[in-house]
């Protein structure tokens, strides 16, 4: 028995660049530039969260909008 449902290729890219994305937002070099009085870490993490659910339901969607 599979513990996992399986995967597309489209969902695990979209997996890889929201890891990629995280990592590349929790650089420590981030946490001291600022850019409008707020730390480019904040702007990345804000950014992140925005991002994060945005692109995950495109993908969704277009995995739905393909098997139909």
């Amino acid at each position: 028995m599979k513990s996992f449902f399986p995967m597309v290729r489209r969902e695990g890219a979209t997996l890889a660049f929201l890891i990629a994305f995280a990592a590349f937002a929790f650089i420590p070099a981030w946490r001291d530039l600022e850019v409008g009085g707020m730390a480019v870490f904040g702007w990345l993490i804000a950014a992140l969260m925005l991002v994060s659910p945005t692109v995950t339901l495109v993908a969704f969607l277009r995995r739905r909008a393909d098997s139909d």
